[in-house]
């Protein structure tokens, strides 16, 4: 029998828009996640959700997850997020605004995230943090100058186009500062990182442990 080939386009015929991955141990943050996504217009008709499962014990870590997770996206774009993230405004439409915007700014953009480090000059000169944002450091934090090109990019949400994929480094491990490795891994590749005006609420509470040292 001849094989009967796929013929692939150069368009995204998607019509998913976001593939909304998350790295999972406790599904109570889970459900809420899940719930607040709901809430703020992630449907199942323009969002598919993935889990990578470390309910019963770490079979992913921060630099391992998204290559496993990348095959199995169907999305326009490809959210990476912690679990303990949750909408409280900002949504759907909202996103979409926000990366159209990006687009238009920088079509070089390849990994956007709603906090950073603003790119700073060779000599270091300046430095400041870009985000909008509440956490365990305050309610409604930034805002202002965003989008702003970043070095680097906290873990908690991050959002990449799957026709663009930027994957972290295959020699190191841990769960701490993949997030920045994505990045630099952008910059590899010719592309650039933006801190984008996504506000949501990160319930980490950003411990610092021996692991984050040994990093």
């Amino acid at each position: 029998m001849i094989p009967q080939p796929t013929y692939v386009q150069n368009e995204d015929e998607s019509e998913v828009m976001f593939s909304v991955c998350s790295l999972v141990r406790d599904q109570d943050q889970y459900d809420r996640l899940l719930e607040s996504f709901a809430k703020f217009g992630f449907t199942p008709e323009n969002s598919e959700f993935l889990a990578a499962d470390n309910r019963k014990g770490n079979q992913f870590d921060g630099f391992s997850w998204h290559k496993y997770m990348w095959p199995k996206c169907r999305g326009r774009y490809v959210i990476f997020c912690h679990q303990d993230v949750e909408l409280i405004g900002a949504g759907y439409s909202d996103l979409v605004a926000r990366l159209e915007e990006l687009e238009k700014l920088d079509p070089q953009w390849l990994v956007a995230g709603n906090a950073g480090c603003v790119w700073r000059p060779l000599d270091h000169s300046r430095t400041a943090v870009v985000l909008h944002i509440s956490d365990t450091f305050g309610d409604n934090r930034g805002g202002s100058g965003l989008p702003a090109r970043v070095e680097t990019l906290d873990e908690n949400f991050l959002v990449m186009r799957r026709s663009k994929p930027v994957l972290n480094s295959y020699d190191i491990q841990g769960f701490h500062y993949y997030g920045p490795d994505l990045c630099f891994q952008a910059e590899f590749l010719g592309g650039r990182a933006y801190a984008i005006d996504f506000h949501l609420r990160h319930h980490g509470k950003s411990m610092r442990d021996e692991a984050f040292d040994r990093l």
